[in-house]
Formats: structure tokens, C-alpha cells, sequence
């Protein structure tokens, strides 16, 4: 692994990182968010490992990081996930 790689592999790491429950939150929607992050994150370190340090690298990342912002942003407006996909 190059240490270019190791940077990026660093901040996928930090970005996607577990974050504890805070005091008074819902634990149901926090669960869900915590969810989205591990499959994210996983999938951030998967590309990483597999595709080359470039510029179209960045970009899957940034993407995979708006991936989240929405993810958690629909958690928030609609409540408990339904499981339906609707």
C-alpha cells in the first residue's frame, strides 16, 4: 500500500467511524445511521483498496459522503426506517 492509499485510507476511516448514541437522542433513528454508515464506510474502504489514487477515486468518495448526507437526511424527516423501501 502506497502512502497515498494509507491517506485516503485514513480519512475513509475517520470519516465513516462509528459515532456513540448521543444522551437523549432516538436510538432507533441513531441505530439506522449508524447502519448506513457501516455500508457506506465498508464500501469506501473496498474502493480505496481496489481503485487506483486518482481524481475519479475522489469523486466515488465524495459521492459515497453525499450517500450519507441524504441516507441520514431522510432518516431524520421520515422517522423509523419501514423496511419496505418506500
Amino acid at each position: 500500500m502506497t502512502n497515498t492509499q494509507q491517506k485516503i485510507l485514513d480519512r475513509v476511516t475517520k470519516d465513516f467511524q462509528h459515532r456513540g448514541c448521543p444522551v437523549g437522542a432516538d436510538q432507533l433513528r441513531h441505530s439506522d445511521r449508524e447502519s448506513v454508515r457501516s455500508v457506506l464506510g465498508t464500501a469506501s474502504v473496498d474502493l480505496v483498496l481496489i481503485c487506483p489514487s486518482s481524481r475519479e477515486l475522489n469523486h466515488a468518495l465524495n459521492k459515497l459522503q453525499e450517500a450519507l448526507f441524504w441516507a441520514h437526511a431522510a432518516i431524520d424527516h421520515w422517522g423509523e426506517s419501514t423496511g419496505d423501501g418506500a
